[in-house]
């Protein structure tokens, strides 16, 4: 991050005159300086994408002290560095998800039209790497497995086969797309890697949507169904779960 992108957010995110958000970024700067009275090694604040350090410096009895006597200028001032610092998480975040479709889509151009099941080898596999955007872990996957897997259900819907909406332009196929049944983000939660193909399910783009934003009710057959037809190639993958474990996962 650069103080020139921040002030560019400011001005086109608030309402703050031009003198504002030049005090502002004098402000960040300011306490970039002093970040070693505050605990944090760091030499610009620039540099710090992570919210909860800004907040610790808030919460800073040294902080407190100066923030009163600049009549609460610089904890204003870190308020919207936590806005801007939400803001380029996000876009990085979009930036690696529409990275995450392009790498899926050439793939689907690339992979044989057909891939016998017999073919795919359900073991336990190391876990994926991560980066950490916005304070969130964003774990890496291989699109090739995703391509993999929508081909081996032969481009069809595993929750119904007559769900067809349209011809893909990249497959040529019935349009299909690939979803982790056991959300990545719960990755964490396992010993072994959830990006694999008996964890990855071809299901037509409303049954996709549905699981994603629809009510839970509407959910639970299709999590049901899904899920008891992996159940074994799960265990065999080295991820224990139970039903009621992944109906967990998408009642929020």
């Amino acid at each position: 991050m650069k103080k020139s992108s921040f002030t560019q957010w400011l001005s086109n995110n608030t309402a703050l005159s031009s003198y504002s958000i030049g005090r502002y970024a004098g402000a960040i700067d300011t306490l970039s300086i002093e970040l070693e009275t505050y605990g944090i090694n760091e030499t610009s604040l620039f540099n710090i994408h992570d919210i909860e350090i800004i907040d610790s410096i808030i919460k800073n009895a040294k902080f407190q002290e100066k923030n009163n006597k600049g009549n609460r200028m610089y904890s204003a001032a870190l308020n919207y560095f936590k806005s801007y610092i939400g803001y380029v998480g996000n876009q990085e975040f979009k930036s690696e998800l529409i990275k995450e479709k392009i790498e899926f889509e050439g793939y689907l151009e690339q992979v044989k039209t057909k891939v016998n099941k017999s073919d795919i080898l359900d073991r336990a596999q190391e876990k994926p790497k991560h980066k950490r955007i916005n304070m969130q872990k964003v774990w890496e996957r291989n699109p090739k497995y995703a391509c993999e897997a929508v081909a081996a259900a032969n481009y069809l819907c595993e929750v119904n086969n007559e769900h067809k909406y349209f011809i893909s332009k990249f497959s040529h196929q019935n349009y299909a797309e690939a979803h982790h049944l056991i959300p990545m983000k719960y990755q964490d939660q396992f010993e072994y890697s959830l990006d694999v193909h008996a964890n990855i399910v071809s299901i037509c783009l409303v049954c996709h949507k549905k699981l994603h934003y629809g009510l839970f009710e509407d959910k639970r057959d299709i999590l049901k169904m899904l899920f008891d037809n992996r159940a074994e190639r799960l265990k065999n993958s080295g991820i224990h779960i139970s039903l009621n474990d992944l109906y967990s996962y998408y009642r929020d």
